[in-house]
């Protein structure tokens, strides 16, 4: 039987692990500020070379971050680097695939909603519904919990491939399965409550925002292989 998450425990030893490592979070978040704030507003379509130049340094960050904090060495290895990097697309283009389908999905229910527009009442009453902050909440509730299943609980293939195990994106499911929930609620206030906290914080000045950033991308770091640890039961660092 699958363990249940202990999300104080994951909280709680996040902190624990921040505090007593605060030298090497400290270098990261400096380097992932230095990432933002420099190379954050190349856009793709606007500056190709930019943009992958972004990409390519934040994908290393995420890479070097992982090693080091399983304490792996050496820091960057080949075969590593490469396996990961194309685990990670993979999990991408699903999770894009799969929200493709979904927001096809929805488009689909409201063409069969159409026929509701003859009822004014209820058509009324939809509309109400629609313009209300209850669905606006229960929408992004919904998207969120779908990319927790498309995106956070794969990604743990990810990790394990960067420190050299099974990346199976498939097993991610098996070690977390009756969890997915819990893992719902540790993801949504580490990526829904941290980023709304960063624009709360940040206001309009982009030093600040990149510097808020560039904090809550290690905190987020650290609670994610906080749960990756807990599932996959990995040697503890020194």
């Amino acid at each position: 039987m699958t363990k249940s998450l202990p999300i104080t425990t994951i909280f709680r030893n996040s902190f624990r692990y921040m505090s007593s490592h605060w030298p090497m979070l400290s270098l990261f978040t400096i380097l992932s500020f230095a990432g933002i704030y420099f190379l954050g507003s190349f856009n793709i379509r606007d500056n190709l070379q930019g943009g992958i130049i972004y990409l390519l340094y934040t994908y290393l960050f995420y890479f070097c971050f992982v090693r080091v904090y399983f304490n792996r060495k050496p820091l960057l290895k080949k075969h590593e680097f490469i396996h990961a990097l194309i685990r990670i697309i993979t999990i991408a283009l699903l999770a894009f695939a799969s929200l493709m389908l979904l927001e096809t999905a929805i488009l689909f229910f409201l063409w069969l909603l159409n026929p509701l527009e003859i009822y004014p009442q209820i058509r009324h009453i939809w509309a109400d519904f629609i313009a209300s902050e209850t669905f606006r909440y229960t929408l992004y509730g919904g998207m969120f919990l779908f990319l927790t299943v498309i995106f956070f609980i794969p990604a743990m293939a990810w990790v394990s491939a960067v420190i050299g195990r099974n990346a199976s994106i498939t097993l991610t499911f098996f070690h977390a399965k009756d969890n997915y929930l819990r893992i719902f609620l540790v993801c949504f206030i580490v990526y829904g409550f941290l980023p709304f906290g960063i624009f709360a914080l940040s206001a309009d000045s982009w030093l600040l925002r990149a510097a808020f950033t560039a904090l809550f991308t290690v905190i987020q770091c650290v609670i994610y292989l906080q749960i990756y640890e807990f599932f996959y039961k990995v040697k503890k660092h020194k």
